[in-house]
């Protein structure tokens, strides 16, 4: 699972450098969350162009049951 959180939600919108690559991992199966209150924040909800507008619940219960995460 990918996991876009504040200003990294611009990663999953049109017109973004790396949507190709994010597009062809999540056609493999790849799970995407997107934090949806990011979104809105950015006013970008409508250029969403990969992955899943999720929640902090959704976000954190992945984020626990991970047997490994890596932060960047």
């Amino acid at each position: 699972t990918l996991i876009f959180l504040n200003s990294g939600v611009k990663l999953t919108t049109k017109g973004s450098k790396v949507l190709e690559d994010l597009l062809a991992l999540h056609s493999s199966g790849l799970e995407i969350l997107v934090c949806g209150t990011c979104l809105s924040f950015y006013n970008l909800k409508e250029d969403l162009a990969v992955g899943e507008v999720s929640n902090m619940y959704t976000i954190a219960e992945a984020i626990l049951k991970a047997r490994k995460v890596i932060n960047f």
